[in-house]
């Protein structure tokens, strides 16, 4: 009998889990995705959930190919696109046909006195309504005559701004954002998206040639903040979110690897936006990343996955709703306490509260948080602590940050120093000055002059000392090597070895505020490989070309007078990258203006240095420098293809060897 009832209860239990399983996989899945936002070095690093799946937003219509959404006094309205209607729904899900008989209702927007404003795509129109749905005005295509006659008007989508201003999204307005004033008169066209000149439409200009027109593309949605700033997002391949002040210009964008399909803003500024992939990205009001999460539903009816998500919107407690045009229905996300934690740090710092204490909290649960590191960074820059601040910017990967503490730091350190510093150069002067006369009368710098002297005596000093003449007169510098001989491969090598140290010496310690390099993923050893492997592409190629174009130097000549040639890059980087550690991003222009004069000079001198070398005229210096790149390019590509098929090869073998070894 107990046999009996054990396995009758196993049965049930497994009834019971099945069940529970099923139901799982169909809507109570917690967090099907992963949160990232920003960490060390801007890399996308993991960190706690920021929105939880809560469920669907129910109400008691079937929608039909919904197109979008709009919330407004946590009442939703939604544009039923398949039912050609307008729904408002509280959130106790009693919802309400506010309009009826569009014809393809694709936007719809709540301004600040609850009037409705719907873009019907069907209609080529843009309808008002009152908050019971009343019609009050109808939009059309406007008459004036800057509009266009050629200016298509299909709305999409609609929003509204400050005075009753009007943004339309236009299909197939090119010219950006529709802006029409209160009465729907049309203002001009506001936010248009830039286009590139490509390289084949250049050339083709330059002929004379007609080609395709680069035509501006449309943006696909818009939204606007509590400050009247306008947020487009656009299918163009970067900067797909832009931020436009009142007067049309960019104040901010960011770029996405998918294309987006909706933007919103909260309350206190956080910029959200939507991909039709179905990722969710929040930005600060600076464009800061803070979280980004969400994903496709591949067919398992995971809740918190999309189908095709089409809008969303934020309500007043920060709950996130998305629109899923594939399913007909709307899904809530529900903020979760780490994601209020990191809200509640970003309003009390705009109302003047600097909290350093509720940022280490979120520095607690995630170290790597970069938006806690650049918080705690800016409290304490509020609060003068400058070294401190200087040292959470560093962590947070915050160049501009880190200037402006840094400008702090120089500024009080010149307020403290600079007199002495000018005593103390004076000083120099003067003592430098005053040596020099006791030398005249006591020859006391006649050890230093004997110690030249002896090492005038060595060839390798000799021919070091050679380079330092490439500054005043490269010509006889390149003849010297050429026709006298006073130089050596050994020289040439020490230059060389003083290009890859100095080259080395720049990435490690260039100054953060204008370093490229991520050094702790530095691999100096390639990076050698690198340098050195382009300096004898350089000349083993120059020099094949010389030899098919009668060039007159050996391989001897262009592989020491490259070396001297890059003498400038070897003396000017050291002091490039000292001078860097006391620069800030104001001083940007002097830091790219000395590399360019590093990069010019040693350019110029190899130019030069081939002309000599080879004997040539200006026509055929052009060609050899031509054919030589072209020649680097092969080779290069020749070493690429080797590689590829050598690594192919030996995967194979050691495929083959695992196998055998296995049976």
């Amino acid at each position: 009998m107990k046999k009996k009832i054990w396995i009758a209860s196993l049965f049930v239990l497994s009834i019971i889990l099945s069940v529970t399983i099923d139901i799982s996989a169909v809507t109570t899945q917690s967090v099907p995705y992963e949160t990232y936002t920003i960490g060390p070095k801007g890399r996308y690093v993991l960190t706690q959930t920021a929105y939880e799946p809560a469920g669907y937003f129910s109400t008691e219509y079937t929608l039909n190919a919904p197109e979008d959404m709009y919330i407004k006094d946590d009442y939703v309205y939604i544009a039923d696109t398949g039912n050609k209607r307008i729904l408002k729904v509280d959130q106790e899900g009693i919802a309400l046909e506010l309009v009826t008989g569009l014809n393809v209702p694709t936007g719809i927007h709540v301004d600040e006195n609850d009037n409705i404003y719907v873009a019907d795509k069907g209609n080529k129109a843009v309808y008002k309504y009152d908050e019971a749905g009343v019609l009050l005005d109808t939009i059309l295509r406007p008459t004036e005559p800057i509009f266009g006659s050629d200016s298509p008007f299909v709305p999409i989508k609609v929003a509204t701004g400050p005075r009753g201003v009007i943004y339309v999204v236009g299909e197939g307005s090119t010219g950006g954002l529709i802006q029409l004033n209160y009465a729907g008169e049309f203002l001009s066209f506001f936010g248009t998206n830039s286009t590139t000149t490509s390289w084949y439409k250049s050339v083709a200009d330059f002929f004379g040639v007609e080609f395709a027109k680069n035509i501006p593309i449309s943006p696909s949605n818009v939204t606007l903040d509590n400050s009247g700033s306008v947020f487009t997002v656009s299918n163009t391949t970067d900067r797909q979110l832009k931020k436009f002040n009142i007067s049309s210009s960019i104040i901010l964008e960011e770029s996405s690897e998918e294309m987006l399909v909706s933007v919103v803003t909260n309350d206190f500024e956080n910029i959200y936006t939507l991909s039709s992939e179905g990722t969710i990205s929040e930005y600060d009001s600076y464009g800061n990343l803070i979280f980004q999460f969400g994903g496709i539903d591949k067919g398992g009816r995971v809740l918190g996955l999309f189908v095709n998500p089409v809008d969303f919107a934020v309500d007043s407690n920060n709950h996130i709703y998305v629109l899923d045009k594939g399913t007909n229905k709307i899904q809530i996300l529900e903020r979760s306490e780490f994601a209020a934690i990191i809200h509640q740090g970003l309003i009390d710092f705009k109302n003047g509260i600097y909290s350093i204490e509720q940022w280490e909290e979120v520095l607690r649960m995630n170290s790597v948080f970069a938006l806690a590191n650049s918080s705690i960074a800016r409290a304490l820059y509020r609060e003068m602590d400058y070294q401190g601040a200087l040292e959470y910017y560093l962590i947070a990967y915050d160049q501009g940050g880190y200037s402006e503490a840094f400008w702090q730091i120089r500024y009080d350190w010149l307020q403290s120093y600079l007199g002495l510093m000018l005593i103390l150069l004076v000083a120099g002067l003067v003592l430098k000055k005053g040596l020099k006369t006791v030398d005249n009368h006591y020859q006391i710098y006649q050890p230093i002059r004997k110690m030249e002297v002896n090492l005038n005596k060595a060839r390798i000093y000799r021919e070091l000392k050679l380079s330092l003449s490439i500054f005043r007169h490269p010509l006889d510098t390149f003849y010297e090597i050429k026709h006298r001989h006073k130089s050596s491969y050994t020289s040439a090598n020490i230059i060389y070895a003083g290009i890859v140290i100095v080259s080395i010496f720049a990435v490690y310690l260039t100054s953060f505020v204008f370093s490229t390099n991520d050094v702790t993923s530095f691999n100096f050893l390639r990076y050698t490989a690198i340098i050195l492997g382009a300096i004898i592409l350089f000349v083993f190629s120059n020099y094949l070309i010389s030899t098919l174009n009668n060039g007159e130097g050996w391989f001897k000549d262009v592989y020491i007078s490259t070396a001297y040639a890059l003498i400038p890059f070897v003396l000017f980087t050291i002091p490039i990258v000292i001078l860097s550690n006391i620069m800030t991003q104001n001083e940007v222009f002097i830091y790219q203006a000395l590399l360019f004069v590093r990069n010019s000079w040693s350019i110029l001198l190899v130019v030069i240095m081939v002309k000599e070398i080879h004997g040539y005229s200006l026509s055929e210096l052009i060609k050899n420098l031509v054919l030589t790149i072209f020649t680097m390019v092969m080779i290069s590509l020749i070493l690429f293809l080797i590689y590829v098929l050598l690594s192919q090869m030996f995967d194979y073998l050691f495929g083959i060897i695992r196998e055998v070894l296995l049976r």
